[in-house]
């Protein structure tokens, strides 16, 4: 006979785990009692015949998909739904971790994608194991090297697992953050103390709770045509420490003392005069000593 749920074997597995407060990609299996009738060929369901029985739904992997729906050969029962760590636009290496039950086998392939489809690195992963035997457990990975060029800030990049055998990989994916970016060579006036916070050019597009300091302050207090600092920006618990350059040149001319060559006259009379003789060379002023970065 036909049986005709009143919703989806996935929504009926959402409700069943809620109720049971299991956490999301945890394995979850619960048998549950349902009635049933029989139907025409019209889907009427025929009077008198009445029916209950026994149902287990179960979710092996954790990923939300009831293991019979996945058996029909596109997604592996065995492999959760995976997941991606934060990923920032100048990252080279990703880390990720997917539940694998001991079940699943060897020879599944863990992939980033990005939103082109395009493979940016892959690694092979299996169960883990515990004196010498698989175990039911989350593995954790992370691909290294990977091309930071091709990590773009709010673009989606994906995790999938791929596994033999089956036609669609398990995915997963996150957003690509922005990550702290330093302000073009700027020129500063002797003595000058650049702000750690404006030293980062994007620093409006970055979490209010982002923290702020100077690793190595920028030395200002002699005209030069490069003086560089370290800015340390922590964002939740990553830390990103961002070089800074500066030009610097002087404000005004720089106290000099002079001395003057001494001319005697008559009556005997010493007074300075000529052209005075300084203890410091000329200082070139400044073009754009100062620069509005904002106006209120």
């Amino acid at each position: 006979y036909v049986l005709q749920l009143t919703k989806p074997l996935d929504e009926i597995l959402e409700d069943m785990k809620a109720t049971a407060q299991v956490e999301e990609n945890k394995p979850f299996g619960e048998d549950f009692i349902f009635d049933s009738w029989l139907s025409d060929t019209n889907k009427k369901l025929i009077q008198n015949t009445y029916g209950t029985g026994y149902y287990y739904l179960q979710d092996i992997d954790g990923d939300g998909n009831p293991d019979d729906k996945e058996e029909s050969g596109d997604t592996n029962p065995y492999i959760g739904k995976p997941e991606l760590e934060e990923v920032y636009d100048v990252d080279t290496t990703v880390k990720g971790k997917v539940f694998i039950h001991e079940l699943a086998g060897t020879g599944h392939k863990a992939q980033l994608v990005d939103k082109e489809g395009t493979v940016l690195a892959e690694k092979t992963i299996a169960p883990n194991e515990k004196d010498g035997a698989p175990i039911s457990d989350t593995v954790e990975f992370e691909f290294t090297g990977v091309d930071s060029s091709k990590l773009i800030a709010k673009d989606e990049l994906k995790i999938q697992i791929v596994s033999p055998g089956f036609d669609k990989p398990e995915e997963g994916s996150t957003v690509i953050k922005e990550s702290p970016k330093a302000v073009d060579k700027q020129t500063v006036v002797v003595g000058f103390k650049p702000d750690a916070k404006e030293s980062i050019r994007n620093n409006k597009n970055l979490p209010e709770d982002a923290e702020y300091s100077w690793k190595t302050e920028p030395d200002t207090s002699n005209v030069t045509d490069s003086t560089k600092g370290i800015v340390t920006v922590k964002i939740g618990n990553r830390t990103f420490d961002v070089d800074v350059e500066f030009a610097v040149k002087a404000s005004q001319a720089m106290e000099n003392d002079a001395t003057y060559v001494p001319i005697t006259t008559t009556p005997e009379t010493t007074v300075q005069s000529g052209k005075p003789t300084f203890d410091k060379p000329d200082v070139p002023l400044a073009k754009d000593a100062f620069s509005i970065s904002d106006v209120y």
